[in-house]
Formats: structure tokens, sequence, C-alpha cells
């Protein structure tokens, strides 16, 4: 079967996906230089009739709320054994992308150095926004589980489970991913490419075993990451993310003390039915086809 023109969207860190999205509604949703948006809600892309606020509370998605946080605590033990597991690997000769990036903190590298090595489920960010250390573990993108999701069987097991709500979403550019930051990172001003989604954070880790830590700024407006709360923002508005450096004098059991791990998902916009619906139309019978081809390729 023929399948519609597909919307080939480029990021900045040079990845391209598909939106499941009618290429007129994109074309009017495209955001000229002439008819920017309001001054802090700048995306490429901005769809007519989407209530607009840079926070959103968590009753909006009462099903996705209550599924991550209350398997919270066991993807916080999960995402800390694989990082001990993957510092300890490292710590004596080669290093893993995690180990040789915070070291980076400490010494000059090369870009060689920096990159993620293939045996590491994380990858370095790519978008050229930050200092300091940011990384990333892909669970769910283009539609469904990645091959790094593989290192988090549990955060996986969640995701999967919160694609089928229907308020998570699961189709392009919907995704899921633990955010590794350390202390010190300095995130400048962005905003994300689209209003028809927002982004949420499950904070699994934070900076000094807190159960409350600072850091994010959305539209002008600062909030705290609670331990193993939800946290849901509209990352269309411009937001930055700022860590205090951890001072040498502090005590410190390990380089899991300066590190703030969030479980990061998105979601569909309240208002965006009419592009939710569009979207399953579209993508739904491509991933059968898919699927089918690989059933019949086995």
């Amino acid at each position: 079967m023929a399948h519609e023109p597909a919307c080939v969207i480029r990021y900045a860190d040079g990845d391209e996906e598909e939106w499941p999205i009618e290429p007129e509604l994109l074309a009017a949703a495209r955001v000229s230089s002439r008819s920017a948006a309001r001054p802090l809600q700048r995306p490429s892309y901005l769809f007519e009739g989407l209530r607009a606020q840079p926070f959103w509370p968590f009753e909006t998605f009462p099903k996705v709320v209550a599924l991550l946080e209350a398997c919270a605590p066991d993807l916080s033990e999960e995402v800390q054994t694989l990082l001990e597991d993957e510092l300890s690997d490292s710590s004596e000769e080669s290093g893993t992308s995690l180990s040789r990036t915070q070291e980076a903190k400490r010494r000059k590298t090369t870009k060689a150095d920096e990159k993620a090595e293939s045996s590491s489920p994380w990858q370095q960010q790519g978008e050229g926004l930050h200092q300091g250390v940011w990384l990333k573990l892909e669970i769910w993108a283009k539609g469904g589980l990645v091959s790094s999701a593989k290192a988090v069987p549990r955060a996986s097991a969640a995701i999967s489970a919160a694609m089928a709500t229907g308020e998570a979403m699961a189709f392009a550019p919907g995704r899921a991913a633990l955010s590794y930051m350390m202390c010190g990172v300095d995130v400048s001003p962005h905003c994300g490419p689209t209003n028809h989604r927002l982004r949420l954070h499950l904070p699994l880790l934070l900076p000094k075993k807190a159960s409350r830590s600072a850091g994010l700024t959305v539209a002008g407006e600062a909030r705290d990451w609670e331990l193993h709360k939800c946290l849901i923002f509209d990352d269309s508005f411009e937001h930055e993310v700022k860590l205090p450096t951890f001072t040498e004098p502090e005590v410190r059991d390990s380089l899991l003390d300066e590190t703030r791990v969030v479980l990061l998902l998105d979601l569909w916009h309240p208002d965006a039915g009419f592009l939710k619906e569009t979207a399953e139309s579209r993508a739904l019978p491509r991933a059968k086809e898919l699927s089918d081809k690989r059933l019949q390729s086995r």
C-alpha cells in the first residue's frame, strides 16, 4: 500500500524522524521569523488552539502519573545499580562514556575522549546547548523501544505501560529517556520543537541524595525537582537547567552524590486530540507494515 508523503523533521543534533502529521497541518504550524510566537514560547511548529502555560498540574495526566510514581523507587534502584556498575567497570582502565564524561569535568579532553562508546547505553547530548556533563539513555523513540532500553528493563516496562494509557505520546516526536546530569552542568535557554507535546520529568536520583533539588527554569519560573514526584512542563517555552557545583570541602561518598537523573517522557497536549487522531491513523498502519516485514525476514 502506498503511503502519504512523510513529514521528516531534522533536529539540532542531526537526528531525523517522521512525524505522523498531515503535511498541510504541519505547514500551517511552521513558525516563520515574521510570525514568531510569544517571546518565551518559540517552537519551530506552533499549532493553534492549544492552551499555552509553562507548567501543568499532574492531575491532568492521572494514569501516567499514578503508574510512574508507583514504580519510582524500583526505577531509582535500577538506575543506581546501572551507574554503580558502569563506574566500577570503568574505574581502572578504558572507561565508558559515563566515566569519561565525568572525568572531563576535571581535565581537558579531545572529542574522541568524550565520545560515547558503543559498549555503554549512555550517549552524549548532541545539541551543543550545554557545558558540563549531560548524557542520555534512550528508551523509546520513533514509535517504539530502542536497543539501549535493554539496559533498564524495569524502566522500559514502565514506559511501555505508560504508552498504553493513551496519555503518553507513543508516536514521534514523543520520546522517553533517562537524562543524566552532574553538578555544575549549565544548559542554555532553549525551546522544544513543537507545542503539541508536553514533557514529564520523574526524578530518580538527585544531588547529595536530596529529596528535593533546584535547577529547572521554564519561561522565567523556577521549579524544584522532587524525588519520585512527576513534574510536567511545556518545553516549547524557553527553559534552562543550572545545577550548582559540588564544592570540594563537602563530603561525598561517590560521584553518584553529584548526580541528577530524571526519567523523561513526552505526553500529548490535552487539547491536541485532532493531532493524536491523525497520528494514530497514519502511524499505526505503518508500524504494522514494519512489524510484518520483520516477521517475514526471520
